[in-house]
């Protein structure tokens, strides 16, 4: 059985359909991700986990249970949100402590509880400071204890990491996916960030146009993906796609037969030195260990891996493409998988 069921989901707002026809499972005690792009529709189907909103059409169901018109205090979930929403004139200790006070639980396991929440986020340093004397990661981790101290049986997520600094992202990021080993409960996150679905998701979920375009491993939507769409959403640096043009300059032949675009990615293209090769460097760009240049193909910039770390704009090379890592799709940017170059 399903920890959350989405069936038939539609909303929107003034006439302006948002979701369309949402369909998905969401398995008990997983991590899951909803992706896509800002403004996608994205938190307003976080708000019908939540019961913060209801539905147009369709049915929402936990474990089983139609709670569809059901509000959010009857569906023992907890939600972070982005901008962390802390009572400002409250202690770290009295923000953990409000959604237990307003249950009215025994006062001893109320601060047994919290107490335990504190210490399992690293804030006992800071227990007695209010949210304007605390960096951005200590007032996201109060966010999420507001959250954990009331054990729900579902936490939501909106994009709690994306206003802080990639080092700090990153360290919450680890935090956040060994807290969700420890409690083994349902985490359903969103963010447009496709490097956190990667790093955070058993499984992801992505809206594009209202709809759930592909469900899967991080691992399938990046070397599987469905869509164009899917495809240019993972990887950096991004995407290369080939107009039929710049297919026929580098494998000179023809696109295959209801092609219209191909993607490949940077690091399926090897850009060697070759004072004789076809292709000059547009520029080049230094990441970590690698090198990648772009050079132009039929008008358009092509990136790929430099060979030799001491490449530069103008340097005159050849290009190697693992053709077998090659993606088609066709004029409505669905990929075709039944096709590729000899």
């Amino acid at each position: 059985m399903h920890a959350i069921r989405l069936e038939d989901i539609t909303h929107g707002f003034g006439g302006r359909p948002v979701l369309d026809g949402i369909d998905l499972g969401v398995e008990k005690g997983e991590f899951f991700i909803i992706l896509g792009a800002s403004g996608g529709g994205k938190t307003t189907l976080l708000n019908l986990l939540a019961g913060l909103q209801f539905p147009d059409r369709g049915r929402v169901w936990f474990e089983g249970c139609d709670v569809t018109l059901k509000d959010v205090r009857e569906r023992n979930v907890a939600y972070v949100f982005q901008d962390y929403a802390l009572y400002p004139h409250m202690t770290v200790e009295e923000n953990i402590r409000f959604p237990l006070e307003n249950m009215k639980w025994p006062k001893a396991d109320m601060m047994e509880k919290v107490a335990k929440t504190i210490e399992r986020l690293q804030l006992t340093d800071v227990r007695e400071k209010i949210p304007a004397h605390l960096s951005g990661g200590q007032k996201q981790r109060v966010a999420i204890g507001r959250a954990l101290v009331r054990d729900p049986a579902v936490f939501l997520f909106d994009e709690p990491l994306s206003n802080l600094d990639p080092r700090l992202r990153d360290h919450l990021q680890m935090e956040l996916k060994q807290l969700h080993r420890q409690l083994r409960k349902t985490f359903v996150y969103v963010t447009h960030d496709a490097h956190s679905a990667m790093v955070l998701g058993d499984r992801v979920g992505f809206l594009d146009g209202g709809r759930i375009r592909q469900v899967g491993p991080p691992a399938t939507l990046y070397r599987e993906p469905e869509t164009l769409e899917i495809a240019r959403f993972f990887g950096f640096p991004p995407l290369n796609v080939l107009a039929p043009e710049g297919m026929n300059e580098l494998f000179r032949q023809p696109a295959p037969d209801n092609v219209a675009r191909a993607g490949l990615r940077p690091e399926h293209v090897i850009v060697n030195p070759d004072s004789r090769g076809s292709y000059t460097i547009l520029w080049t760009q230094v990441l970590g260990d690698r090198t990648f240049a772009a050079v132009e193909v039929a008008g358009a910039p092509l990136c790929g891996v430099c060979e030799g770390s001491d490449m530069k704009e103008g340097d005159r090379v050849a290009l190697c493409i693992e053709k077998n890592y090659l993606m088609f799709f066709d004029d409505e940017d669905f990929r075709i998988t039944d096709c590729h170059f000899d």
